[in-house]
């Protein structure tokens, strides 16, 4: 789905919980979520049903739908990237 403005312009779920993400510079990303799942603030994506929902409306990357269950911010989808709190 495609964002209007702000940092993320589009949001797709791929096989083995990776996204692939396009931000509004251009820059595409393909972050694999799977290291995320067993985490409290993320386990609900092991639904796959739901990580397949993955979409954006410019400022946040939403799982859910139109009443989406969980959202990550820009700053918070940096943080993901730059710092693996898994270890």
């Amino acid at each position: 789905m495609n964002g209007k403005g702000g940092f993320f312009k589009s949001v797709k779920a791929l096989p083995g919980y990776t996204l692939k993400i396009e931000t509004e510079t251009g820059a595409g990303i393909e972050f694999d979520f799977s290291s995320r799942l067993d985490t409290m603030r993320f386990g609900a994506l092991r639904d796959l049903k739901l990580f397949e929902t993955a979409n954006t409306d410019g400022y946040f990357i939403l799982f859910g739908g139109a009443a989406p269950v969980i959202g990550i911010s820009a700053e918070d989808f940096m943080d993901l990237l730059m710092v693996d709190r898994t270890k």
